[in-house]
């Protein structure tokens, strides 16, 4: 199926009967993307959009994805050659059989890309170990040392994965900043100076990353959280301008230049970054807090699964990355980083579950995603 082609005659029948000519005019058809369509019948699967079915007729005239039932139950819709010599082949009960050894490639001849999520690190904020029983302590020494075996553990699962490219997604809240009363009183440092250490860490991780991994590419991706805010409320129109993690950001990608680090950066002015991979998937990139719903990952489940849902009807996206609510989540169209400030006293008063300070790590094979890992920053 590798030399499948979207504007070229394969022939698409649905479960009805209705033919279709090419993957291009299904796609128009459908209203959706062509690389949607093509990913399955790539992987020798049906497509099913909506309650329907599509099966590709290959150069034999069969239909793939092995759906024999389907095909013998509409059989009075089903005009294509070779069907009668499918037929009889079903009813063979003995064949002789050879057995073969296949020898694969590691990577199975394609690219090995990894999304790593870094978010809700909350540098300068304190967490006394009285407060939350024992069960965590933060501080600007602790959050520097988390930081730090976050990009030691996230290396050493790169070269484990024997990784080629990395989307490294920046997602926001690096500081607490003042946005609450309490904040200012019970901060290490103000925002500005939070802002400077944070962006040091960035730094040095991505260097680390450079120089003690495999990889080809790293594509940086930046989006400011609602703690990184100057003003009272999270403002939507100019929300980038009014966030010390933009100019963070900023920082950054000029200090890579400087030093000659081969990474590209994405910084969108909008709350969210849509990127798309070499394989046709699509991901959001987004900080959280747009989400409204109860408190922990279960209580934001049906506002998340909503929002996910409308934004597909835009976007076309295959997964949705966010940060913000502290906990770990990965689901097939959606994922939930965890935090580096771990457990404070807001989880324990509003009963949240309670979690190891660890970011999400996805790998992706070509077109499959076959890993997720935790990256513990402990």
């Amino acid at each position: 199926m590798s030399n499948l082609k979207p504007s070229v005659s394969n022939r698409i029948i649905d479960e009805k009967g209705n033919a279709y000519n090419s993957v291009r005019q299904l796609s128009r058809n459908l209203n959706i993307h062509k690389d949607r369509i093509l990913r399955k019948f790539r992987k020798d699967e049906p497509f099913i959009y909506h309650g329907h079915t599509y099966y590709l007729e290959n150069n034999n005239g069969y239909y793939s994805s092995g759906n024999e039932n389907k095909m013998e139950n509409n059989i009075d819709n089903i005009d294509f050659e070779g069907y009668n010599e499918y037929l009889k082949a079903k009813n063979v009960t003995e064949l002789p059989f050879e057995k073969y050894n296949f020898k694969f490639s590691k990577k199975n001849g394609g690219s090995r890309y990894a999304v790593a999520l870094f978010s809700d690190a909350h540098i300068e904020e304190t967490v006394d170990s009285n407060s939350v029983l024992g069960l965590n302590e933060y501080n600007l020494e602790i959050a520097k040392r988390r930081v730090e075996k976050y990009f030691v553990n996230l290396a050493n699962a790169l070269n484990d994965d024997e990784v080629d490219d990395l989307i490294f997604a920046a997602l926001g809240d690096c500081i607490s900043g003042f946005i609450h009363d309490e904040l200012a009183q019970t901060n290490s440092c103000s925002p500005l100076e939070a802002t400077f250490i944070a962006q040091n860490l960035i730094y040095s991780g991505l260097d680390y990353l450079v120089n003690n991994t495999n990889l080809r590419t790293i594509k940086f991706i930046g989006i400011v959280g609602n703690h990184s805010r100057t003003t009272k409320k999270i403002q939507h129109n100019n929300g980038y301008k009014m966030s010390y993690e933009y100019l963070m950001y900023k920082n950054i990608e000029k200090q890579c230049q400087l030093t000659n680090l081969p990474i590209e950066f994405c910084i969108p002015e909008s709350e969210m970054a849509i990127v798309e991979t070499g394989d046709g998937k699509r991901f959001i990139f987004i900080h959280g807090f747009q989400v409204k719903g109860g408190n922990g990952i279960a209580g934001i489940l049906p506002s998340l699964n909503r929002m996910v849902l409308k934004w597909e009807r835009v976007f076309h996206q295959d997964k949705v990355y966010l940060g913000h609510f502290h906990n770990f989540m990965s689901q097939t169209n959606v994922a939930v980083n965890g935090s580096v400030i771990g457990y404070n006293s807001y989880a324990l008063t509003n009963a949240l579950f309670y979690e190891k300070p660890l970011q999400l790590y996805d790998l992706y094979d070509g077109n499959d995603l076959i890993l997720t890992r935790k990256i513990y920053c402990e």
